[in-house]
């Protein structure tokens, strides 16, 4: 009885056991989970593939914030430096303040033609050796600052030396005549009108006088001179450079109350010289030991401004008149007087149509005092003798 119980327990063990699996495999099997590493806790958004991916930007590093600095003070704006006024006097000449051509007039100094006329009115006034220790002056007048003067001479020759310093300001070159050497130079001089009262048309106008010899009565003036250079006028350049630099003149109480100057050029006995007033603040011209007159006015010639260039002359072999060569072309040493003073400078004066420069030690123009110019050229700065001053 037993052995059949046993048997029969088993089958029903056998019978549950299947019917368990079979409602097993009919159950649904999950997917297996993927295994997450324990340091990966969270998982990044996916980014949208309609918007690129940039590369990843650098977060800079973080600055130190700067210390407060102080505010400067505001700084006043200069006031502008006022324009000096420009130094005019009677008679100066500021370089470029000359628009027309100068009139450059040669003057008869031989003593039957004393006195003359007119170089009162001139700007500038040279004065240099001619022959046999004569002088000639050639005198400068500048239209729109010289007046015009109504009688102008008596007119002398030309010589080569003051052609050059006409040359310089491109002149009607004002002559009667004159040495070879000079003629030449006068007549191919393409930037000089060339005013000959013996040659050419200019005889017309220019005078003779009664009260005196030829050829020491030969005139003209301001007037004439003008009508001439309209008639033979041609453009001309370098106006400009014509002129000097100039300061304001000393007052009255810093002027020496006494200053005189004598030169000759050959003979001792014929020098000439100036003497200070300190009142006018210029310088009184003597003849000798007597006031230099004009003719007409009966007043004693004074300038601002006395220069005194020595000029190095020698005879021109073989002349039969006995002319003289003299080096106007170079430098040389020269002594200014101005405001009862005296100044050491040296002069220079280039070829062609270059102007005369006085220059300081330093290469820097000696400035005049304002107003006119007188220039003696004497062969040897010995020949100058100097009383008082500063």
């Amino acid at each position: 009885m037993k052995s059949r119980i046993i048997p029969i327990a088993l089958l029903l063990c056998l019978v549950l056991i299947g019917a368990c699996s079979s409602a097993a495999a009919n159950e649904p099997v999950p997917s297996p989970q993927p295994t997450v590493p324990q340091f990966q806790l969270a998982t990044k958004t996916p980014t949208p593939s309609a918007i690129p991916t940039l590369p990843p930007t650098a977060t800079p590093e973080s600055t130190a914030t700067p210390a407060a600095t102080a505010t400067p003070e505001p700084t006043a704006t200069p006031e502008p430096t006022p324009t000096p006024e420009p130094i005019t006097a009677p008679l100066a000449v500021p370089r470029g303040s000359v628009t027309s051509r100068p009139f450059a007039v040669m003057y008869d100094n031989h003593p039957n033609a004393y006195p003359q006329t007119g170089m009162d009115g001139a700007a500038i006034v040279f004065e240099a050796l001619a022959e046999f220790g004569i002088t000639r002056y050639m005198a400068i007048f500048i239209p729109g600052i010289s007046p015009d003067m109504p009688v102008i001479g008596p007119v002398r020759s030309a010589r080569p030396y003051y052609v050059e310093w006409a040359k310089g300001f491109r002149a009607v070159y004002v002559h009667a005549g004159g040495s070879p050497e000079g003629l030449l130079l006068a007549e191919t001089s393409i930037e000089l009108i060339n005013m000959d009262a013996l040659r050419g048309n200019a005889s017309g106008y220019f005078y003779r006088t009664r009260d005196r010899s030829a050829p020491h009565n030969l005139y003209t003036n301001s007037a004439n001179i003008a009508k001439f250079a309209a008639a033979n006028d041609r453009p001309v350049e370098g106006l400009a450079e014509i002129g000097f630099v100039y300061s304001p003149e000393a007052p009255a109480e810093a002027r020496p109350s006494r200053q005189e100057l004598r030169y000759f050029f050959i003979y001792r006995e014929a020098a000439v010289g100036w003497r200070y007033d300190p009142a006018t603040n210029s310088y009184l011209y003597f003849r000798g030991n007597r006031p230099h007159v004009d003719a007409t006015t009966g007043a004693q010639l004074q300038f601002k401004n006395v220069v005194i260039l020595e000029v190095p002359e020698r005879p021109i072999p073989n002349d039969p008149k006995g002319r003289i060569e003299q080096d106007v072309i170079g430098e040389g040493p020269a002594r200014i007087f101005r405001d009862g003073r005296m100044i050491e400078a040296t002069w220079r004066k280039a070829a062609g149509y270059a102007q005369l420069y006085l220059m300081d030690a330093d290469g820097n123009e000696v400035p005049l005092a304002p107003g006119s110019v007188w220039i003696a050229a004497i062969p040897d700065l010995a020949n100058l003798t100097v009383e008082g001053g500063r």
